[in-house]
């Protein structure tokens, strides 16, 4: 299928933020994306990233019409961070806000008491080499008791595929019903899925959570994804499809990254996560600029795929379009 257009059900107002707050991480797994676990990127100076960060809100509350924003942080293993707590809670007592975490969740579970009320979404990332599935199990059965949507995502290694697959059996005996996902390892050439085991990966949901309790305590959007085909007609899809089918060569494209999510990466620059540049402008800002806020003044409009392919889910499923033969954008936004 040869797609020109992605579409999503995202609400009006809603904006997602991912924060990258360093490489630091106890884990070296083999699979992971380069610079995520090198240590190379030190933990972030609160009162400067705060600052910054607040700045970006206010501007978008006060040039668009967003008004809730979904953050999404990212490591390295965050829950290493000192003021990740107080982080938190600085911006749940300023602004409409929500927060997801992707962790392995190796803290204690007593840090976790701590964390869980400032939460609203985890997704627990199980390794085969370095988890303890009872630790996991457990720590999501707390989440969930604290009603934090929680979802243990099982990185599923060709190499080591029959363990993985024990580990999400082991996770079913849960006390709780929360989800498990199944989730493919990409962009390396040393991964190759049989068939069989890209039929298991399709399915994406080893197991569904307890709805009641999903629908009682979701904060988020739910995402529906559609595609339109060079024919014109719509297609709905999975939310994983879009990588799994390698239908995500975007370059060239008008995309709303810059819109409806905007990332700081590790080393602070301001872009896609993917690093692609935003609002149409060469340059890069960083999020770490003590003139920071004298800087970041842009006209927010949709900006042109530079990437040669797109592997981030949330990024991928973003609104885009293909262009005829026009790289001109119109402003969506504009102060």
């Amino acid at each position: 299928m040869n797609i020109i257009e992605v579409k999503q059900n995202w609400p009006d107002g809603y904006m997602r933020i991912d924060v990258a707050l360093g490489n630091i991480c106890n884990y070296k797994c083999w699979y992971c994306w380069p610079g995520s676990n090198e240590g190379t990127h030190k933990w972030p100076d609160f009162d400067l990233l705060v600052k910054n960060l607040s700045h970006v809100l206010d501007y978008y509350i006060e040039h668009t019409d967003k008004r809730k924003f979904d953050f999404n942080l990212l490591g390295g293993e965050v829950t290493h961070w000192k003021r990740f707590i107080d982080f938190i809670k600085y911006f749940k007592e300023r602004y409409n806000c929500i927060f997801t975490l992707t962790t392995n969740g190796s803290k204690k579970l007593s840090w976790w008491e701590d964390a869980a009320p400032y939460l609203d979404y985890v997704g627990i990332s199980s390794h085969h080499e370095f988890a303890d599935p009872a630790h996991l199990r457990n720590l999501a059965d707390l989440l969930y008791k604290k009603n934090v949507i929680v979802v243990v995502k099982v990185l599923m290694d060709p190499y080591a595929w029959d363990k993985c697959m024990d580990a999400v059996e082991y996770y079913k005996g849960s006390e709780k019903r929360w989800s498990i996902r199944y989730l493919e390892i990409i962009e390396t050439e040393k991964v190759n899925y049989t068939e069989e085991q890209n039929k298991i990966i399709s399915k994406l949901r080893a197991r569904g959570p307890n709805l009641f309790w999903f629908f009682k305590n979701n904060k988020s959007y739910r995402s529906k994804v559609q595609v339109v085909d060079d024919k014109n007609k719509t297609h709905k899809i999975k939310d994983h499809l879009i990588v799994l089918d390698r239908l995500n060569n975007f370059k060239g494209w008008e995309c709303n990254v810059g819109i409806d999510w905007i990332g700081f990466k590790i080393d602070g620059s301001v872009s896609g996560i993917c690093g692609n540049p935003l609002y149409g402008q060469s340059e890069i800002l960083n999020i770490f600029d003590p003139d920071f806020t004298n800087k970041f003044h842009p006209i927010i409009k949709p900006s042109i795929c530079e990437m040669n392919s797109c592997w981030c889910l949330f990024e991928t499923n973003m609104p885009k379009r293909k262009l005829a033969s026009s790289n001109k954008v119109i402003p969506i936004y504009a102060h």
